[in-house]
């Protein structure tokens, strides 16, 4: 088990290169490529360090914005199921989405991407 503190609020890196792995390891990598007319957002927790997914600390959601306003939201079970989640959602170009994954232990992650 990790000896990095809970966190309260949601934690936003905004420079992935003046971190540390432990924020590495929980920020959200968002991609996204065209699907027809439509967008495929793609979001994976431990892209950048491997997240544990052990039955006591796992990400167990990810949740998927646009402002203030959920637009898809997935609950994951430990061990099981891998924090690696798509959707396809229809946005117009310039829309600014925010993933936010919830790991059991350190609290709420964010990353943000303009489609």
């Amino acid at each position: 088990m990790s000896d990095a503190p809970v966190l309260s609020g949601v934690n936003l890196v905004a420079d992935l290169d003046a971190v540390t792995d432990f924020e590495r390891k929980h920020t959200p990598y968002i991609t996204h490529e065209p699907a027809g007319d439509k967008t495929r957002v793609n979001i994976k927790v431990g892209h950048y360090v491997a997240h544990p997914n052990m039955a006591d600390h796992f990400i167990d959601s990810i949740a998927l914005y646009v402002g203030d306003a959920v637009i898809a939201r997935f609950d994951l079970a430990a061990v099981a199921a891998y924090p690696e989640v798509s959707v396809v959602v229809d946005l117009d170009p310039g829309t600014t989405l925010r993933a936010v994954e919830s790991c059991t232990i350190h609290g709420l992650w964010a990353a943000e991407i303009t489609i």
